[in-house]
C-alpha cells in the first residue's frame, strides 16, 4: 500500500544556522544503508522508498525523532481523496470508532487552507465510514495529510525513532571497552549524542582466552548496527601486567593499571586525532570508581574523559543494556583483565604522590607502554 517513508528530524530543528550541517550528517548516515536515488531531503523532512527493510534500518539511526509509512500522491483534491480511500481499504477498521483529520499545508499555494482541507476530507471520510464519529481530541484514528510543493503525503501511523543527534556530528571518542554491562551501554549513550565510537580493549593472553575476545566481538557487533562500521584497537597487555605485579604495594595495582590504560589510550587517540576518551565508569560502583580513584586515575591523561554513566544506578544501566540487547552477552562468564589481576583489598582512596612513587619503581613502564602501542596492537574492523 505505501510507497514512501516520511522522516522527521526532531531535535535538529532547534539548531538554527547550523541546522543544515546536522541534516547533511543525518543524510550521509542514511546513505550508508540506503541508495542515493531512494532518498529525498527537504528542509524539515526526508523521504525514502518504502520497504520493510528500510523501516528496520530507521530503528537504528540516531537523529530521527519519528517516521511514518506514507502514501504519496499528487497535490490535488481528487488524488488526495483517492489515496485516503485506498488507505481506509487497507486499515483494519474494527479497531477504531472515532477519527480526526489533521492537515498540514506546507505548500501555501494549495487551493485550500489546512482548516478547509480538514473539513473537506472529514466530510469525505464520514461518507465512507458513516458509523464513525469525529473526535478532535485523542481520536482512535488520526488521518494525517501533508501538502508539500511537489506531492502530498497521507498516513496514520507514527513510529518513534531513537532521537538524539546524527552519528559523528559531535566527532569521535576512543572508548575503553570491557566485556561488562556498563561500557557497551555508555558507548550507546555517546552514540546517541552524535559521537562515533572507536573502541579500545585490553587482553592478557594466555589468561584471557578466545571466548573473552569473542565476547568483545559480539558486543561491538551489536553497537556497530548504530554506526555502520567500527574499529577496535585491541592491546596485548600481558607484559605490562606482569611488570605491574612487581610493585611494592599491591593494593594500588588496579589504580596503576587503569592509569596505564589511560596513557595508552591517549597515545592512540592523539595519533588518530581523537580529542576525547570515554568509559563506562559509574561513581562509587567499584574501588577504582570512587571520587579519589577517578581523580588519581584521570591525572594520567591530558584528554577530556566522558563518563555518561557517572550517576547511573546499576538497575538503570541493566535496563538500558537489555533494551539495546547487550545484557545477555555481557553476563557471559569471561576472563576480564581487570577482574583477573584485581588484588583482594584494592585501595579505594589512593593518593597521587603514592602512585607516582610506585610508578618510579618501574622505570621502564612508560617506554613499554609506547612499545605495546606499536608491537602488541591488533586493529579489527567491523561492518554492519
Amino acid at each position: 500500500m505505501y510507497n514512501k517513508i516520511l522522516i522527521r528530524y526532531g531535535e535538529l530543528t532547534l539548531k538554527g544556522n547550523n541546522r543544515k550541517d546536522f541534516v547533511n550528517k543525518l543524510k550521509n548516515n542514511l546513505l550508508m544503508w540506503i541508495r542515493k536515488e531512494e532518498l529525498k531531503v527537504e528542509y524539515d523532512r526526508m523521504f525514502i522508498n518504502f520497504s520493510t527493510k528500510n523501516l528496520d534500518i530507521l530503528q537504528n539511526i540516531f537523529g530521527i525523532f519519528s517516521y511514518s509509512p506514507v502514501l504519496e500522491c499528487e497535490s490535488n483534491l481528487d488524488s488526495i481523496k483517492k489515496s485516503i480511500k485506498n488507505l481506509l481499504n487497507e486499515i483494519d477498521l474494527n479497531k477504531f470508532k472515532t477519527f480526526a483529520i489533521n492537515s498540514r499545508r506546507n505548500d501555501k499555494t494549495f487551493s485550500l487552507t489546512s482548516h478547509e482541507l480538514n473539513i473537506e476530507i472529514g466530510n469525505f471520510v464520514s461518507e465512507i465510514l458513516p458509523n464513525f464519529q469525529v473526535k478532535l481530541n485523542n481520536p482512535d484514528l488520526e488521518i494525517n495529510i501533508e501538502v508539500r510543493k511537489e506531492n502530498t503525503y497521507i498516513f496514520y501511523e507514527n513510529i518513534y525513532g531513537l532521537g538524539g543527534m546524527p552519528l559523528e556530528s559531535a566527532g569521535k571518542t576512543l572508548h575503553l571497552m570491557s566485556g561488562g554491562i556498563d561500557s557497551p551501554v555508555a558507548a550507546n549513550l555517546l552514540q546517541k549524542r552524535g559521537l562515533k565510537i572507536v573502541f579500545l580493549n585490553f587482553i592478557t593472553p594466555p589468561h584471557t582466552d578466545k571466548l573473552t575476545e569473542q565476547k568483545i566481538d559480539d558486543l561491538i557487533n551489536v553497537l556497530t548496527k548504530y554506526q555502520g562500521e567500527t574499529i577496535l584497537y585491541q592491546i596485548n597487555y600481558t607484559k605490562i601486567m606482569n611488570l605491574l605485579n612487581l610493585i611494592s604495594d599491591q593494593k594500588y595495582k588496579i589504580t596503576l593499571m587503569r592509569r596505564s590504560f589511560y596513557r595508552i589510550a591517549t597515545l592512540i587517540a592523539k595519533k588518530e586525532n581523537i580529542k576525547i576518551l570515554s568509559t563506562g565508569e559509574s561513581l562509587g560502583q567499584v574501588a577504582s570508581q570512587t571520587l579519589e580513584s577517578l581523580c588519581t586515575i584521570s591525572n594520567a591523561t591530558d584528554l577530556e574523559i566522558f563518563r555518561p554513566l557517572i550517576c547511573f544506578d546499576k538497575i538503570d544501566t541493566i535496563k538500558l543494556a537489555q533494551k539495546i540487547k547487550t545484557y545477555d552477552i555481557s553476563i557471559k562468564k569471561a576472563c576480564e583483565t581487570c577482574e583477573l589481576f584485581a588484588p583482594k583489598e584494592p585501595i579505594t582512596k589512593p593518593h597521587l604522590f603514592k602512585v607516582i612513587e610506585l610508578e618510579k619503581e618501574l622505570p621502564n613502564l612508560f617506554s613499554l607502554e609506547k612499545e605495546t602501542c606499536e608491537g602488541n596492537l591488533k586493529i579489527k574492523k567491523y561492518k554492519n
